[in-house]
């Protein structure tokens, strides 16, 4: 395997501290990774015989990240610092050098940067940017994020000459001084409204406020994983479906698929990708998994597919997938903790863990993603 941890000296690493990792050998990267999935699973009796797979590597251990979400520091002498809050700290670290974020990205952020340190009117209350780009890097879209209550005076033809790639714009108006980034509606502002991914012989819209992977390079490893494990059948319930990602790509084997999603725009981006497809054989619960709960213990899945945030599924969730007809289960997390805790849960309602696979979906820092396998064994 080529050692991808060993072509990059990230001169922000001791500042910037993201990169846990940093200067790991791969496989010692994906050792480690390994390892710190182990102790969760090891911390409860009913998952400590599921089987620890090694982890899946990344393609990509550089340049990976379709999204830089930045924040930004304005100082009253013209100068600006646009990255990442120092680990425990609200003070901004500038990265012009971030080796994880695609290059194309990052030539972006470099420009960026330098409108907000020329330009005289900039205002203030820019507090983050969140720029991403789907199959194509060179088609970014670019969301500004206020500190304010109404869209300040904002020079965007300046942003336009000196950002070309960018070809969409939104803005965030976010008052509060909480630590949520983007918070409440995401309004359009100039250009096209979405970026586009192309996977699976698909072609998926992703509007700024709905959830994507950030490795795109990964993505094919984990179907391919998860469509050899499922025997197909009638029903594939997604849970926590996003704009759709899993279930669109694994819904050949099923004769109908069912999502579950609560976030407006990527249910929007869900039913606009459906219609391009052509796809009659799927249906969308719109409102949020544990408020559909009714409907959905109402369906008799043969599979069903979690994909939650960080804090995990809600416990009623995991009863009603316990309570179902569902033979296979794949739940895939980006936090050890509650993947184990909702393991447990699933457990304990009549499904045994085949197996468990860390997923390296972001190189060089200390996130570990699992891929958790399990099949009904209910009496």
């Amino acid at each position: 395997m080529t050692d991808l941890a060993a072509r990059w000296t990230c001169p922000h690493q001791e500042e910037c501290g993201a990169c846990a990792m940093l200067g790991m050998s791969y496989a010692e990267q994906l050792k480690r990774k390994r390892e710190l999935l182990g102790r969760e699973l090891g911390a409860y009796a009913s998952l400590k015989n599921a089987r620890l797979l090694d982890a899946l590597p990344s393609p990509q251990g550089w340049g990976y990240r379709n999204r830089a979400r930045m924040a930004v520091g304005l100082s009253r002498h013209g100068g600006a610092k646009l990255g990442y809050y120092r680990a425990g700290t609200r003070e901004i670290v500038d990265a012009p050098e971030c080796g994880v974020v695609l290059p194309e990205l990052l030539e972006t952020t470099r420009r960026i940067r330098n409108l907000l340190t020329t330009a005289r009117n900039i205002p203030r209350d820019l507090r983050h940017l969140d720029l991403r780009c789907g199959s194509d890097p060179r088609r970014q879209h670019l969301t500004l994020v206020f500190r304010a209550a109404e869209m300040p005076r904002f020079p965007i033809d300046a942003l336009q000459r000196a950002a070309p790639a960018v070809d969409g714009i939104s803005i965030n108006l976010n008052p509060g001084s909480g630590p949520q980034v983007i918070r409440g509606s995401i309004r359009h502002l100039w250009g096209r409204r979405e970026i586009w991914v192309r996977h699976a012989g698909m072609k998926l819209r992703v509007s700024p406020g709905a959830f994507f992977q950030v490795n795109l390079s990964i993505l094919p490893a984990i179907h391919e994983l998860m469509a050899g494990y499922l025997t197909g059948g009638g029903l594939l319930i997604d849970l926590y479906a996003g704009v759709g990602t899993h279930g669109l790509a694994l819904g050949h084997k099923y004769r109908k698929v069912l999502f579950a999603e609560g976030t407006r725009a990527a249910v929007a981006d869900l039913k606009s990708t459906a219609r391009a497809l052509g796809r009659n054989d799927i249906e969308v619960l719109p409102t949020a998994v544990e408020r559909s709960l009714g409907k959905l213990g109402q369906r008799r899945p043969d599979a069903v597919v979690l994909n939650p945030s960080r804090a995990g599924a809600l416990e009623a969730v995991l009863e009603m997938v316990g309570a179902s007809s569902a033979k296979q289960v794949m739940y895939l997390s980006c936090e050890p903790k509650t993947l184990c805790r909702d393991l447990d849960l699933l457990v304990r309602r009549g499904y045994e863990t085949v197996s468990v696979q860390p997923v390296d979906m972001m190189p060089q820092t200390n996130q570990v993603e699992a891929l958790a396998l399990l099949r009904a064994v209910k009496a």
